[in-house]
């Protein structure tokens, strides 16, 4: 009976759930925003026990109560909405899970290739200019997410910027000199075998290897062609055999001298000692050299002669977002004060160029004779004049290493999205390199080996009752019908 009230309700239920379009679920609150981002990248407040540990320039900028309050409490309460923060590990972790809710977040903050993926998939839409993104986003930052088609005119765009950096080495400057570590391929040298360790992704670890691997190309360009960013660029995006080929010879190389591939574990193994060099995203070396600095060490980073990849992470909306509530959140964590807020809470730097932002900056970082010149990030790339020039201890300090100076970000490029067969080449070139891989003589010698050991192992535990069966055997004749 029960199965048959199933059948009939199921029947009667047909109509109504071919009426709903693919994908659909109920309608959102309009007033609750949903929001995808990684963890702990975001300013969500601090406990009480832990403002004393706050720099004073943040101290002085805000009250206890506010530090107490995160940027989603402060947002809720002055739109009267609610704000639902979930996190991923894994730019893929998100895209898989977009796919299976498309219609879940109001918001996303993916890496710059999966904004690419996303944009070039359907899966985000252009959405109205934020008004801080359009007065103080980065002049650098925007007219790289202009090149990369990541604008739809008509005052639209696919995503605005939210945080950005290099990738490089942070090394220990008691021990490392920088020159030391002039190139990609400077890790093989002895001083550095198995103090050493890269990311554990071939997306971030593929730009170590092309920018090795093409040393003497990289260095051989032009740096006042009108073209060499662009050459820059195809360089550090070659995917063809050839490239694939060397780059696997050279991962398969460096595996053997590293301490390890890690995630995150690097900055804590550099200030424990275990290891001398990390290649690490800029936020990271920030995070690293403030941590080392607590410890009493001195920490520095370096961009390789050869360049090196620019990254950034932005916000975009799917197709069914809110989106006028999305592009509130969106300015109310660009301005200046969420800015910073998010810049000390994370570590990372901020794609926003409000001269706020730069003050801030400023005024933990100690001043020294190496020159910076910031001005192409805060005004753009045509600025001359000198506002934004500042004198620092250290080209490889703290500030040097949130800010390149544009030298350094002219020899680097944001990296493509790797897609169908490409991506998967790469995949397989990434496992072979991660995990060892024998002819096919050896495996069969090796299973030869182990079937061996087997039947010895076995004929010596059971020799006795081997004997004893044979010994009977041999005791044992047919009895003919007459001896009956």
């Amino acid at each position: 009976m029960k199965k048959i009230l199933v059948v009939v309700l199921s029947l009667l239920l047909m109509p109504f759930t071919l009426a709903l379009p693919k994908n659909e679920v109920l309608a959102k609150d309009s007033d609750t925003l949903v929001i995808y981002s990684w963890e702990d990248y975001l300013d969500l407040g601090y406990e009480e026990e832990d403002l004393e540990d706050l720099s004073d320039s943040l101290l002085d900028r805000f009250s206890e109560d506010e530090l107490l309050m995160g940027l989603t409490d402060i947002f809720e309460e002055e739109y009267g909405v609610t704000v639902e923060y979930r996190t991923f590990a894994t730019n893929e972790e998100m895209y898989n899970e977009l796919i299976n809710n498309p219609n879940g977040p109001d918001l996303i903050c993916p890496s710059e290739y999966m904004i690419m993926r996303m944009k070039d998939e359907g899966l985000i839409k252009p959405y109205k200019t934020p008004e801080t993104w359009e007065n103080y986003g980065s002049p650098y930052i925007k007219s790289e997410f202009s090149r990369l088609g990541l604008t739809s005119g008509e005052d639209k765009v696919y995503a605005t910027g939210y945080m950005w950096g290099t990738m490089g080495y942070i090394f220990n400057t008691a021990n490392t000199l920088p020159e030391e570590l002039k190139n990609w391929d400077s890790i093989l040298g002895e001083k550095f075998n198995k103090k050493v360790t890269i990311k554990d992704s071939i997306r971030d670890t593929y730009i170590l290897a092309v920018g090795a691997v093409y040393e003497e190309e990289l260095k051989s360009l032009d740096k006042n062609a009108d073209d060499y960013s662009q050459k820059v660029a195809e360089i550090f995006n070659r995917t063809d055999y050839e490239t694939l080929q060397r780059v696997e010879l050279f991962l398969k190389d460096l595996k053997q001298k590293l301490y390890g591939f890690e995630v995150d574990s690097g900055k804590n193994d550099m200030i424990s000692g275990k290891i001398e060099v990390n290649f690490a995203w800029s936020g990271d070396a920030v995070y690293t050299i403030d941590e080392a600095e607590l410890a009493g060490l001195e920490f520095g980073y370096v961009v390789p002669e050869e360049g090196s990849n620019v990254w950034f992470d932005g916000w975009v909306m799917p197709n069914n977002a809110n989106e006028d509530l999305a592009t509130k959140f969106i300015d109310f964590v660009s301005e200046p004060n969420s800015a910073i807020r998010n810049m000390e809470y994370i570590g990372y730097t901020s794609c926003m160029a409000q001269d706020e932002v730069f003050e801030y900056v400023l005024e933990n970082e100690e001043e020294g004779e190496e020159q910076i010149d910031l001005g192409y990030f805060f005004k753009g790339l045509d600025y001359t004049g000198e506002d934004y020039n500042v004198t620092v201890a250290s080209k490889y300090g703290r500030l040097a290493t949130q800010y390149p100076d544009y030298e350094t970000i002219r020899r680097c490029t944001v990296m493509g999205n790797f897609s169908g067969d490409t991506l998967d080449d790469i995949n397989d070139m990434w496992n072979r390199v991660k995990f060892i891989t024998f002819p096919v003589w050896i495996i069969w010698t090796i299973v030869g080996m182990v079937a061996f050991v087997a039947i010895a192992f076995a004929f010596i535990k059971f020799k006795d009752r081997i004997f004893v069966n044979v010994r009977n055997k041999k005791k044992w004749r047919v009895v003919k019908k007459e001896e009956i």
